[in-house]
């Protein structure tokens, strides 16, 4: 996510979004299209840190993998629609970092990338269960039992709803 704004912005400030207006393609493909890239991307990675961390350190595999994959891309997706987000209402490449870095900081502690969830007090611990990445759900899915439906359901209406949000703000110029 904090990527994704800077980069569409900088094509809105260098004039290369101007020039893709010109063309038949509609907002939201080059949202979506931008969207599909960057999760692709970011599963390639996870994928090569997953089966690192299984052969050089052990570490065992999810034990629900169908459900680590939804929850996973269901998280990516909306961390990513909420950067999309962010994009379609900055106006430069300086505005979209300053509004994306500190929405991705609050996710990932709430999401409990910076402390242990264990160490944060509960009420902070239950808003991360509903907040992208999906830190809860993950966990499920990575220690055998199925991702909870409702924390499923919040990130793909995150994600639906940035992404939606992304679409209709989303100018060219």
């Amino acid at each position: 996510m904090n990527t994704l704004p800077a980069v569409l912005a900088t094509y809105r400030e260098r004039g290369v979004l101007r020039r893709l207006a010109t063309t038949p393609a509609h907002p939201a493909a080059l949202l979506a299209a931008q969207l599909v890239l960057a999760l692709a991307g970011i599963l390639a990675s996870a994928l090569l840190l997953i089966v690192v961390a299984r052969v050089a350190f052990g570490v065992p595999l999810p034990r629900h993998p169908l459900g680590f994959i939804v929850a996973f891309v269901l998280g990516t997706a909306a961390l990513l629609a909420l950067g999309l987000l962010v994009a379609a209402v900055a106006r430069t490449t300086k505005a979209a970092q300053a509004l994306a870095a500190p929405l991705f900081m609050v996710t990932m502690f709430f999401g409990g990338a910076y402390l242990p969830r264990f160490l944060l007090p509960d009420f902070v611990a239950r808003i991360g269960d509903y907040t992208p990445p999906g830190v809860q759900a993950l966990l499920d899915a990575w220690t055998g039992t199925s991702p909870q439906p409702l924390h499923l359901g919040i990130m793909a209406v995150i994600a639906v709803a940035a992404g939606a949000g992304a679409a209709k703000l989303f100018r060219w110029e």
